[in-house]
């Protein structure tokens, strides 16, 4: 029955670069009697976008007017669309973040069929469809960690690390506290569901368990800037992408999250750790 394919939903957030982008029914743009008057560049300015499209009478869009620089209307330059200059406007967000980086772009037109109908630049990026993509990856992730300890150490031997973590920084005594507390209270609970996401990472490389999934520490190391992307997230009103945070940042920070979310999932380990690590 259909309502089936509702219960097997694989709860995978699927967004898609229309979903981010804007629908050429809301986006700013300029007839093509108005593209020759110069009033483009006054638009633009007022506006604060480096892209706009230019209608023909008949409704489809060949052309846009293009600023050198980002944020910069003292060069604006008039341009044809051109096949690479397009996406599919069901194209996986992950992918159009991956091209604006690789191919060093601000921005794609839309398309359907063939036909342009929408516009995705890198601005859009900063909004709540992005986020809720990037939570969801998160949250696969952070479960996979807290799996893949759980699987090879004991509720015992993470106490052990927490207690000496807890000589420099009391709040590892608080998450031993509360993992106690509802132990006594007969409810059941696992002490890797108080850990902080930084703790999962540290928890792995104190213990050596870095090293089964095939990392060196100095390589473990390099997954710390997923916090960076994390912290983005969990505090939504502020910006993905600004002055310290561009796409070559979060594309790479993406990569990390899924290069780790598939090693996580094809695990296995021929040698499992039993004994903790401790230092």
């Amino acid at each position: 029955m259909i309502e089936e394919l509702y219960f097997n939903s694989d709860e995978q957030v699927k967004i898609s670069a229309a979903s981010v982008g804007i629908s050429k029914r809301r986006w700013i743009c300029i007839s093509s009697k108005e593209s020759v008057s110069g009033q483009h560049k006054i638009r633009m300015q007022k506006e604060r976008i480096d892209v706009l499209p230019i209608v023909e009478e008949n409704g489809l869009i060949k052309e846009f007017f293009l600023t050198e620089k980002p944020n910069d209307y003292s060069s604006i330059e008039r341009h044809r669309i051109k096949f690479e200059n397009t996406l599919p406007l069901d194209t996986d967000i992950a992918i159009v973040i991956s091209k604006l980086n690789d191919e060093k772009k601000r921005y794609y037109f839309l398309t359907r069929q063939k036909e342009v109908v929408g516009l995705i630049t890198i601005g859009n990026l900063n909004c709540k469809q992005v986020q809720i993509y990037i939570f969801n990856i998160l949250c696969e992730l952070e479960t996979l960690l807290s799996d893949f300890i759980n699987m090879h150490l004991s509720q015992k031997q993470i106490i052990e690390w927490l207690e000496k973590k807890s000589n420099s920084n009391k709040k590892y005594t608080e998450i031993i506290e509360a993992y106690n507390s509802l132990v006594k209270s007969d409810l059941e609970n696992m002490i890797t569901e108080h850990l902080y996401f930084t703790d999962l990472f540290s928890v792995i490389k104190d213990t050596g368990l870095a090293e089964n999934l095939g990392f060196s520490k100095n390589k473990w190391s390099d997954f710390n800037s997923i916090n960076e992307v994390r912290n983005k997230i969990a505090h939504p009103t502020r910006s993905l992408l600004d002055s310290k945070n561009n796409i070559t940042d979060l594309n790479r920070r993406l990569g990390k999250i899924n290069e780790l979310i598939f090693c996580l999932k094809n695990f296995e380990s021929e040698t499992p750790i039993t004994k903790p690590k401790l230092h």
